[in-house]
């Protein structure tokens, strides 16, 4: 797993936040048992490596942090939330790189790139 990429394991983000500082969020709700998860992880790791500068990637397992899941009305995996204080963007399913960079484009538009 690349280092650009935080893991969370039980219900606290504080990892995240701490990591993130002024930068957007990109949380990544999967499970061990996902074909679409699997399929997408070396994907999301690219990205969190390209967009380290500005996303911090979080990789979520739904059932190792049920609490998370929960709080972000997870239904379905892969999800993916884009947020920075409040959601900016959210997509249930797999995506491949380029539209998850156009996601993330998207999301860092409109002021909402780091200072």
């Amino acid at each position: 797993m690349s280092n650009s990429l935080i893991l969370i394991q039980g219900d606290d983000l504080a990892p995240l936040d701490a990591a993130a500082g002024e930068r957007v969020q990109m949380l990544v709700f999967s499970a061990t048992w996902c074909g679409p998860c699997k399929a997408m992880a070396p994907v999301v790791e690219d990205i969190a490596a390209a967009y380290a500068a500005e996303v911090a990637v979080a990789k979520i397992d739904i059932e190792q942090s049920p609490e998370i899941a929960k709080a972000f009305d997870v239904r379905g995996v892969p999800t993916l939330i884009v947020r920075r204080g409040e959601t900016i963007d959210r997509h249930v399913g797999a995506l491949t790189r380029t539209r998850l960079a156009m996601m993330l484009d998207a999301a860092l538009e409109d002021g909402n790139r780091p200072a």
